[in-house]
């Protein structure tokens, strides 16, 4: 039970930063006025990735204390692993 929770949690935590990310670049691409593949595209040659995931990310912070407050902990728990885990890959895709 408590792992199905803590799956649930993860799952829900990396689409929330698939959400992000990409209401993030179409931001990006409305205020420039480009389009969505042309600023996903420069962002991933630019080695600048890792500030759209860091920036998808922050829906992250809504949904871990929406399950706080749904008294919700393991989901929580999953939600805070996801964010864990697109911090490493914004700090891998940082450095390489």
């Amino acid at each position: 039970m408590i792992k199905r929770e803590v799956f649930i949690g993860f799952i829900t935590g990396t689409i929330g930063i698939i959400f992000g990310v990409s209401i993030c670049t179409y931001i990006i691409a409305s205020v420039k006025n480009s389009t969505f593949d042309i600023v996903l595209d420069t962002y991933k040659t630019g080695g600048n990735f890792w500030m759209l995931i860091c920036l998808g990310s922050v829906v992250n912070l809504a949904l871990f204390f929406l399950a706080l407050k749904k008294n919700q902990d393991y989901r929580a728990r999953g939600i805070l692993l996801a964010t864990f885990i697109a911090a490493f890959i914004a700090y891998i895709t940082y450095f390489i």
